[in-house]
């Protein structure tokens, strides 16, 4: 395993082609939006290597023999499913990052070693033992992957091959002897701006007539021919005003558009058996959204810790309406780490030997979070008050025009100052 330090320097070293508020960005882990993003994925490098965090963060993989990473170690038993929904909690409760960005290209690896096995029993592939070579080299070089699923789509009353261009969805143009070329574009992929590998699977189901769109393969995110458009979550770079979470960690999203990529053939796991795509894609579901049975509590962790402070600023942490929201915020939490933690403890072997989540709580641990989303948000919006919205900048606190008046105006409880109110 690697540090955070390794992880940053490996990255510097990388040159994608990656473009951001109508710039390019020659080194996107030194780009002070996107710096925010390389912090939220240092954690998991750093947590990784301390002691405390060892059963939670790592495992001793079955292919190498050696402790890894638990992002890079397919789930081989229902107590992996569960420690990856405390790990990503832990996570994000303690950087108050929404997303670590880690889960996606996770939940995709899994997705292509049940699916690659299924192909091969059906069909005489050869695709799961290039899965375990690729798997080995990413757990050995404690890569970072992004999971890239969702396609560009065009009209979504339209097949992919149906599209009046055909490279609205990833596709294979050409098959050669060493590997394949691929076009298209993905979109809303999460942490491909800082990741190491592109891990792209089909996103739909297919059709025979859409089987150049049944293609599944890795790639290193500087490969000739990759283009990201990304957009960033942090605060813009020079506001003076510390912020534990924004502005220390945040994540990335990306547009990556293949214009004729080669992959080589050791790296693809899917290839025109597009009788595989519905279930690639529903697959990918099931383990994302156990993901989400881990982050969301997280979120709801620093949402509750959050609102409680600003009641404390406000002066009313001890008045039972406030105590009554805080309780409905732990409650919507706790609500969605209950179906995460049933749909681990009944996951499912596969033939693969890799286990899934139980589908059912897994997908009810999405919907409750779904239903819950805008619920989790109104005791906050009721508590801080129009100021979550409303509030001069930073900018105006430290004018010396305004500056006397915001720091009156916007103090609250008398014994707190105005500023760490702000």
């Amino acid at each position: 395993m690697i540090t955070s330090v390794d992880y940053y320097n490996r990255l510097k070293s990388r040159k994608p082609t990656l473009y951001m508020f109508g710039e390019k960005v020659d080194v996107p882990v030194d780009h002070p939006q996107l710096k925010t993003n390389f912090n939220a994925v240092a954690v998991s490098y750093d947590m990784a290597l301390k002691p405390e965090y060892e059963d939670l963060m790592t495992v001793v993989s079955p292919i190498t023999g050696k402790r890894v990473n638990r992002y890079n170690h397919p789930y081989m038993s229902a107590d992996d499913l569960l420690k990856k929904v405390d790990m990503i909690r832990t996570m994000v409760s303690q950087t108050g990052c929404p997303c670590v960005c880690r889960c996606v290209g996770s939940d995709a690896l899994s997705t292509i070693g049940i699916t690659s096995y299924d192909v091969d029993k059906a069909l005489g592939t050869n695709y799961y033992q290039r899965y375990l070579e690729y798997l080995k080299y990413f757990q050995e070089n404690d890569l970072t992957a992004s999971g890239a699923v969702t396609d560009a789509k065009g009209d979504r009353s339209l097949r992919p091959h149906q599209q009046p261009d055909p490279d609205l969805y990833v596709h294979v143009v050409d098959k050669r002897e060493d590997g394949i070329i691929v076009r298209g574009a993905k979109t809303s992929i999460t942490n491909a701006a800082i990741c190491d590998e592109i891990v792209v699977i089909p996103g739909r189901g297919l059709t025979e007539k859409d089987a150049a769109y049944a293609v599944a393969f890795a790639i290193p995110a500087d490969t000739k021919g990759i283009v990201q458009i990304a957009t960033a979550k942090s605060p813009r770079p020079g506001l003076k005003m510390e912020g534990p979470i924004a502005r220390r960690y945040a994540f990335s999203d990306s547009m990556i558009i293949f214009e004729d990529v080669f992959v080589p053939w050791e790296r693809v796991f899917l290839c025109g058996e597009w009788q595989f795509g519905a279930g690639m894609g529903s697959l990918f579901g099931n383990f994302h959204r156990l993901s989400h049975c881990g982050c969301i509590p997280g979120r709801g962790d620093m949402l509750t810790g959050a609102t409680s402070l600003i009641a404390k600023y406000n002066g009313i942490r001890d008045k039972g309406h406030v105590r009554s929201k805080l309780v409905d915020l732990i409650t919507s939490a706790e609500t969605v780490y209950a179906c995460g933690i049933t749909a681990a403890v009944k996951g499912v072997r596969t033939p693969s030997g890799l286990y899934q989540p139980a589908t059912i709580y897994s997908n009810t641990g999405k919907l409750i979070e779904s239903e819950n989303t805008t619920a989790m948000i109104t005791p906050v919006a009721d508590i801080c008050g129009g100021l979550l919205t409303t509030m001069p900048s930073e900018a105006d606190y430290f004018s010396e025009a305004t500056h006397q008046y915001m720091k009156r105006y916007l103090k609250g409880a008398s014994n707190l100052k105005a500023e760490d109110r702000i």
